[in-house]
């Protein structure tokens, strides 16, 4: 199953309905957002997608009760970090950067770990396991708008450009 990830979408809507775009071309299973969409009118683009949808709340997601009402039809949103099982695999999500600490404090450890924030695109370890940032998908800071594929059977991750 691929599982799609994007953060930090700041309510750019042309770059969230690429990004919809390429998670039906791809035929995602499910899409994780990391935070940061801002205002509901942004979330609610994501009732387009032909999969499950979770989420988590970013340091600028200020409409807090909005985001939730519009995405409860279709979706989850939680604080993070919060643990997702996708496909038989743990995916913790955050917002912010996770630290070796915030990992090794969980009763059970993730397979994969999902966060945004920086707007800057990389893929690491942390405490072995394997940390996945898509970079920003609304373009704002970077003008490198992009968003990731995790193939959640083989372990392959790719970083999927947006329109610039």
């Amino acid at each position: 199953m691929i599982l799609g990830i994007i953060s930090d979408t700041h309510d750019h809507l042309q770059k969230i309905s690429q990004a919809i775009q390429v998670f039906q071309k791809e035929q995602v299973g499910a899409v994780i957002h990391c935070g940061d969409f801002v205002a509901p009118f942004a979330i609610k683009l994501f009732q387009q997608l032909p999969c499950p949808f979770y989420a988590v709340f970013g340091n600028n997601d200020g409409e807090r009760k909005g985001l939730l009402n519009t995405v409860s039809p279709f979706g989850e949103l939680h604080n993070p970090p919060h643990i997702w099982t996708i496909a038989g695999k743990r995916i913790y999500v955050a917002h912010a950067p996770v630290s070796e600490m915030d990992i090794a404090e969980l009763s059970e450890q993730p397979d994969y770990i999902v966060f945004g924030h920086t707007h800057k695109a990389e893929v690491t370890k942390c405490r072995g396991i394997t940390a996945i940032n898509p970079g920003e998908a609304c373009g704002w800071l970077s003008h490198e708008p992009s968003i990731g594929l995790l193939n959640l059977d083989s372990g392959e991750y790719r970083r999927m450009m947006l329109d610039a």
